[in-house]
């Protein structure tokens, strides 16, 4: 077997890849990203060339060798330009947002965002072609050293795998899923071709459910229902790092005031998240999907949306996470809502793109079409990594001085940088969610407002971001009733008081924003009901499909294992 200089440069462009990768720019996990590219990269190359040391044609074996380093080089490329310029690696939401994009997005993406970086493209290229044709570096073994060395590799690999299995506790797959997915060169960019083909395959089918008509005696609406109900769904927002909860950082100056002040601002102490990513989160938190039912698919579910539509209300969804064709899944998600308006194009959501744009989003293109009742939802880009990216530099209000880091596992100064950006970007939060509330300060409206999950911030372990542990999902929960909702519906307002300590979990939020605005259907569940006397206080809370929410978390995973299996997600975030 001779390892040539395609194989060299299949190995090498990853590699090289990997030092911009979105893992090594967001969480800062340079040394040990890279090491794993570079053995596993190895291995995958050197798998298919063995295979094809065996093919006795040499024709096809050097077109499958030419076929493969094609492939591999442009792939790599998409990915390498992905993550340097746009922070995104290659994953399902990545492929499905380049083929849902129109002729005409198309178009401006490249007259926008890839021509002015030919140089780059330029320089990949010939750095290509000069490596295939001037590096003559080969390296020729012998059957018996072929096999001797895939022995070793396998040797690696195992004890990568095992080593890696054992340190979480012998928790989840043994064979780690993230591998293929996200570091195996080919393997993980055909995962993602896969999975986004797949996701299109269903889309027909999740359209055809979200569009079947409900019962006409499904509901029925009080004759002095809210008339305007405001969810604002936050993005990655820890409770345990804002002010209003106690941390000691001055970081939410509105809601804080506000609670301070005045009567109308309730702070839910115990509330998390059934998932420690965004897409699965949503499948549970607007319809009747839970961790109980999760067996039946959430497009299945009754949805917010089409609730609020039967009863009467004009329905919005303002985002400012990604623009949403209709083919894309996310998008499947708001299907049910009268008007929706996304982050203008796909390619725009990836940069630093402020939550302040849903102000004039509403003022401009909502208010103009509100009527005597409306469901309003927004859904902010919050607190998603990189942080710094979050917020506007004069939010920049706290440095890494004025941080408390007792109990945090940080290591040196970068991560404390990363703790005040996150800081700060929640400081931002607390900002704009102060100019949604002034825009119906006025109105007969209630606000209620909640991250899709949280951060676990160095809390854990000596790492930050998504995770499933206690701290992952311990997410922010309020509700804010204007002066004349509170004159209007006293019994309501007591309600609301009386459940600020209750364990809650945010898939159980349709069975409570529904009574209490005055909607009432026939899937709701008093149990589940917050603002309910029967509301179940004793309900296993079970986040990310297995885990157990306890004060201690090993003993939560333990008890739950076995308790739920884990519901399929395939979230980006």
């Amino acid at each position: 077997m001779v390892l040539d200089n395609r194989f060299w440069l299949m190995w090498l462009a990853p590699v090289v890849a990997s030092f911009f990768s979105v893992e090594v720019q967001v969480w800062g996990e340079a040394f040990w990203h890279v090491l794993k590219v570079v053995f596993y990269s190895f291995l995958v190359f050197y798998v298919f060339y063995l295979l094809l040391s065996l093919i006795p044609y040499q024709a096809l074996a050097k077109f499958l060798k030419n076929a493969m380093l094609v492939v591999s080089l442009v792939l790599t490329f998409i990915d390498f330009f992905a993550s340097y310029y746009f922070h995104m690696g290659f994953t399902p939401s990545l492929v499905g947002t380049l083929l849902a994009t129109n002729t005409r997005e198309s178009q401006a993406f490249l007259m926008d965002m890839v021509f002015p970086h030919m140089g780059f493209i330029l320089v990949y290229l010939a750095t290509c072609v000069i490596f295939l044709f001037y590096m003559r570096f080969k390296l020729s073994l012998s059957p018996k050293q072929s096999f001797k060395t895939l022995a070793m590799l396998f040797v690696l690999f195992w004890a990568h795998t095992l080593g890696a299995f054992y340190g979480q506790g012998g928790r989840g797959f043994l064979i780690n899923p993230n591998i293929p997915t996200q570091i195996m060169p080919i393997v993980k960019e055909v995962y993602a071709l896969v999975a986004s083909l797949h996701e299109y395959s269903q889309i027909k089918t999740i359209y055809a459910s979200l569009k079947q008509p409900y019962p006409k005696d499904y509901l029925k609406v009080d004759s002095d229902s809210v008339p305007n109900v405001v969810l604002i769904v936050g993005e990655s927002a820890s409770r345990n790092f804002m002010h209003l909860y106690g941390y000691p950082v001055p970081n939410t100056p509105f809601l804080s005031d506000l609670q301070e002040r005045r009567q109308n601002l309730f702070v839910f102490k115990n509330t998390i998240s059934a998932f420690a990513n965004t897409l699965p989160t949503f499948q549970t938190l607007l319809n009747y999907s839970d961790v109980e039912n999760y067996t039946i698919p959430w497009y299945q579910q009754k949805n917010l949306g089409m609730i609020f539509n039967l009863a009467g209300y004009k329905t919005f969804w303002i985002d400012n996470q990604e623009s949403m064709a209709a083919s894309n899944i996310y998008n499947a998600l708001a299907y049910n809502f009268a008007y929706k308006y996304f982050t203008d194009t796909p390619y725009k959501a990836i940069l630093s793109h402020h939550d302040q744009w849903v102000i004039p989003i509403f003022t401009q293109q909502v208010q103009p079409k509100l009527e005597s009742k409306n469901l309003i939802l927004f859904h902010l880009f919050g607190s998603h990594p990189i942080y710094n990216r979050r917020f506007p530099k004069d939010f920049a209000k706290f440095t890494p001085k004025d941080i408390p880091y007792q109990d945090l596992h940080v290591q040196n100064d970068k991560d404390k940088q990363i703790i005040a950006d996150y800081v700060n970007s929640l400081y931002y939060t607390d900002h704009v969610l102060g100019e949604i509330f002034k825009l119906f300060q006025d109105k007969d409206a209630i606000i209620v407002y909640l991250s899709d999950h949280a951060q676990d911030m160095f809390e854990s372990s000596n790492t930050y971001g998504h995770k499933c542990s206690n701290f992952g999902v311990e997410i922010p929960f309020v509700i804010y009733v204007t002066d004349t909702f509170k004159q209007k519906y006293p019994q309501k307002v007591k309600q609301i008081a009386e459940a600020i300590n209750k364990p809650f979990m945010s898939d159980d939020l349709i069975h409570s924003l529904l009574p209490i605005v005055g909607i009432h259907t026939k899937d709701n569940l008093e149990s589940k009901n917050l603002f309910s006397p029967q509301f179940d206080i004793k309900r296993k809370r079970i986040y990310c499909g297995d885990r157990l929410y306890e004060k201690n978390p090993k003993v939560g995973a333990q008890q739950a294992r076995g308790f739920y299996k884990s519901p399929p997600t395939n979230a980006p975030f």
